[in-house]
């Protein structure tokens, strides 16, 4: 067996908490997996998973090691990137995954920029609302808003963002703008139903928070629609602020209320303690983080 394949197997084992799903990521068999990690059982002289019909977890021995074997493999990892040409750029495959709207709206156009500037890297983008299982799933890493629950996952800031009311120039001329945050209990809302609950807004003013509570006709578990909607003047909207920045420059959307937004999120991208400092993922950071630069708030039109 050669060590390293048994130190992958292990650390994914560990990480995934199955020989299947490790072996579904390594793109070995079941079977095989097990015996990389019987073999490294077997010159370490230690045991490092029980193993039932149902589970497999650490031993203590695992547990003790699983953070040297991590230490090992990012080190070959940078050894490899080290000696590897410049010229000859990245290679291989990146699986990511992000909420829908945040996919479609701003990590696409990063991805494609990425491709663009490694011919040789495939990208794999899997978009869902629902938290998904970095290992299980088998992704290098994730972009979500706000800090994850998960505690084991390495995080990296890669910019932040502000929930924004903003809504067309014609609903604005046909309905008028709110100058205070209550005023929108006059608007008709667009309702995004991923948040909870979708229709109390939060603001600040003078006297600290605020919550306001709004009401329409158009509810969605999509932020986009709210923006599609928003476009074609049907109502106010709320989204983070880096969903509506080509909209907002455009003019074709204008911002509402600035002045009593509450404070920004961090936009963070996660990786497994495995995958923190691999060179793919820290090309794809670096290309998302020029892109979400590019989604400043310098450009936004006041509203009118």
């Amino acid at each position: 067996m050669d060590l390293v394949d048994g130190l992958r197997t292990f650390v994914a084992v560990a990480e995934s908490g199955s020989f299947t799903r490790a072996g579904e990521q390594l793109g070995i068999t079941n079977k095989v997996a097990s015996k990389y990690v019987a073999a490294l059982e077997e010159r370490l002289g230690h045991v490092l998973f029980y193993r039932t019909t149902r589970a497999v977890s650490l031993t203590h021995e695992g547990t003790k090691w699983l953070p040297h074997a991590r230490k090992v493999l990012a080190a070959l990892e940078e050894a490899d990137s080290a000696l590897r040409d410049p010229a000859d750029g990245l290679s291989g495959r990146l699986r990511l995954t992000c909420g829908t709207t945040m996919g479609e709206l701003v990590v696409a156009d990063a991805v494609r920029g990425f491709l663009d500037e490694n011919p040789a890297m495939q990208v794999e983008l899997h978009l869902s609302d629902a938290l998904a299982d970095l290992a299980a799933g088998g992704f290098d890493l994730a972009v979500r808003i706000g800090i994850p629950q998960d505690s084991s996952l390495k995080m990296r800031r890669i910019g932040t963002t502000r929930l924004c009311v903003a809504a067309s120039p014609a609903y604005l001329a046909r309905a008028g703008r709110p100058q205070h945050p209550r005023d929108l209990e006059g608007h008709t809302a667009l309702l995004d139903l991923n948040e909870h609950p979708a229709g109390r807004w939060q603001f600040r003013d003078a006297n600290g928070p605020l919550t306001v509570t709004v009401s329409g006709r158009f509810a969605v578990n999509s932020a986009s629609q709210t923006i599609r909607a928003a476009l074609a003047g049907e109502g106010v909207m709320r989204a983070p602020d880096i969903f509506l920045a080509p909209h907002l420059a455009s003019g074709a959307l204008v911002e509402l209320l600035p002045g009593h937004g509450t404070a920004a999120h961090p936009l963070n991208l996660l990786t497994l303690p495995t995958a923190f400092r691999l060179e793919k993922v820290d090309a794809f950071a670096a290309v998302l983080k020029r892109h979400l630069a590019g989604l400043g708030s310098d450009t936004r039109h006041p509203a009118p």
